[in-house]
């Protein structure tokens, strides 16, 4: 039992004063669409994927301190949207779109001087459907998946106030793997992604606006 303990108490004596601050943001983000093509018997047709934007809520805690540097652990819900892929083979009444949203957790290392700058890491778990619509009827095919996205933000905290209100800029990159997306052809099946190069957004821009207490 003893050795089992003494590391616990190595550990808690190695981290720095915890912080008490909290953090909570309402933030709306642009997620670029990815553009493709697809070419059948010599012609080439393009693909153009709409960007996302969308709304989501963020809470952060701070579990520790060392001089202006904080270490904040924080989870992120970003509500679905939709974004419409538009194209020369999509009929009359026809529409094909995807939907995107995820929910996140993740760690930040912060930096406080006149403003507020900081990176981190986080792992989300999105849901990401493709629509293929005609007058009546609607096929999704869907998946769910993890992956790994990097943060940078920059931003300002109004200090002075008991309440500290703050407003910030993130940008979000995905260090995953694209989703795939089989659906049904009149030859078979194909991937939507790898065949079309049409995907979900790997990169995110956000506006953040929340208050810390």
């Amino acid at each position: 039992m003893k050795n089992r303990i003494l590391p616990v108490l190595l550990a808690a004596l190695a981290l720095p004063a915890l912080a008490q601050d909290r953090s909570f943001a309402l933030f709306y983000d642009k997620a670029p669409g990815k553009d493709g093509t697809l070419t059948q018997g010599g012609t080439t047709n393009s693909l153009k994927a709409d960007d996302f934007s969308g709304l989501g809520l963020k809470f952060g805690v701070n579990v520790a301190k060392w001089g202006p540097a904080t270490l904040e652990f924080n989870a992120s819900y970003r509500f679905k949207s939709k974004a419409d892929v538009t194209t020369d083979l999509v009929g009359p009444g026809q529409s094909l779109e995807y939907e995107w949203g995820y929910v996140s957790a993740g760690a930040d290392v912060n930096f406080t001087q006149v403003v507020d700058f900081g990176a981190g890491l986080d792992l989300r778990a999105q849901t990401d459907t493709f629509s293929i619509s005609t007058p009546g009827f609607t096929q999704k095919y869907g998946i769910s998946r993890f992956s790994p996205w990097v943060r940078a933000h920059v931003g300002y905290t109004f200090a002075s106030l008991p309440v500290k209100p703050f407003i910030a800029l993130e940008g979000a990159w995905d260090l995953g793997n694209d989703s795939s997306y089989t659906v049904p052809t009149g030859g078979g099946t194909v991937d939507v992604n790898k065949a079309y190069g049409v995907g979900l957004p790997k990169t995110e821009y956000s506006l953040q606006v929340g208050l810390r207490f």
